[in-house]
């Protein structure tokens, strides 16, 4: 009976980092996957609905035949790896167990799965063609390569110190910068055409995602972007999937969302940037008007643009500020401002409040 030991050799390099040694490397994910484990005393519970946005992500981004990128994933050693001549190897029998990647590479996983799944369903059904791009892909998400950095010597207790700062300090690429460069959705895409447009019109926020009252833009690429879904789609929680503007042609979409955000402008005063007087800043009420738009397309089967015209009469049933009757439902008497505005509860009684003044305008007009 053989005893030899088999071992993965792998290349990189060692540094040091806060005093401890770390190697810095890259692998394939099929030459990972079996050297590494998750160590539930470290880490937490895996987030399904997480791991499962990450595996949509990849998914999309295979079949649009698009690259995707991860930051470094984080492991430690735990003996699993030993320096010989040349590079390191992985110790047979042993495991490196990850502190910082858990959902992104258990998404790895889970769109591997559900790509084998579809490739046996091609496979009875004998549609060759379909089985050769599943095939492709399987491939590209194997080759993936993996960049890591494994620290050499972390003792248990200061794995979770790592895992603890890491998940508590640590910044995800801002989705205001996300707004500006991902060009992989469509309502981004559409968002940045419209700001354009609105330049001259309208300060935009192009970097942050939330407006505070120190900041003078009333709107952001963020904000934009919901209130698009909202007003297409009637969507108010997180957009997953392609693009679907109700009743209206893609191409069409900028011109509608257009009309829509100039139509914003004529409903508030001009010193709407106000904040602590006025509310147009605050994103749950921009959203609230592109909602109150869908619901008038689905209440009375009309065109956006018609829609968008019957946000008009708001212009003389609200003041906009604060203390406006119409914000009651959010209305805190303490601070003298509207708060929680952007929930999606709050949105959908805000869009109703909206709906109601404008019903009211046209039983008058009758």
């Amino acid at each position: 009976m053989s005893t030899m030991k088999m071992v993965t050799k792998i290349q990189g390099k060692e540094f040091t980092q806060f005093g401890k040694k770390v190697l810095f490397t890259q692998m394939k994910y099929r030459e990972l996957e079996s050297h590494f484990e998750v160590d539930e005393e470290v880490q937490r519970k895996i987030d399904t609905k997480r791991r499962s946005e990450i595996r949509d992500f990849i998914l999309d981004s295979l079949e649009n035949r698009q690259g995707f990128h991860f930051s470094p994933f984080i492991f430690s050693a735990r003996n699993g790896i030993n320096p010989v001549e040349n590079g390191f190897e992985f110790v047979s029998g042993r495991k490196i167990y990850i502190l910082d990647g858990q959902h992104r590479i258990s998404a790895i996983a889970s769109a591997l799965v559900s790509l084998n799944t579809d490739k046996e369903v091609k496979e009875e059904m004998m549609h060759y063609e379909e089985l050769e791009r599943i095939k492709e892909q399987i491939n590209i998400l194997r080759e993936y390569p993996i960049s890591m950095q494994i620290y050499l010597d972390l003792e248990q207790n200061e794995e979770r110190q790592l895992f603890t700062d890491i998940n508590t300090e640590r910044r995800e690429a801002h989705i205001g910068l996300v707004m500006q460069y991902d060009y992989r959705d469509q309502y981004t895409e559409w968002t940045r055409c419209v700001a354009k447009r609105l330049a001259e019109e309208m300060e935009i926020e192009q970097k942050r995602s939330r407006l505070t009252s120190q900041n003078s833009a009333i709107t952001s690429l963020t904000i934009m972007r919901r209130c698009l879904i909202a007003l297409f789609e009637g969507i108010l929680t997180v957009k997953t999937g392609d693009p679907y503007p109700r009743g209206c042609a893609p191409n069409k979409v900028p011109d509608v969302a257009e009309s829509f955000f100039r139509m914003c402008i004529r409903l508030f005063p001009k010193t709407m940037a106000n904040r602590n007087k006025y509310v147009y800043g605050l994103s749950g009420i921009q959203i609230a008007l592109a909602y109150t738009v869908f619901i008038l397309i689905r209440k009375y089967s009309i065109p956006h643009q018609e829609a968008i015209r019957m946000l008009l009469p708001l212009k003389k049933h609200c003041s906009w500020k604060h203390t406006d009757p119409i914000f009651a439902h959010m209305y805190n008497a303490e601070t003298g401002k509207i708060t929680n505005h952007s929930t999606v509860t709050a949105i959908q009684h805000t869009a109703k409040a909206f709906f109601v003044k404008i019903e009211s305008e046209r039983d008058r007009a009758k």
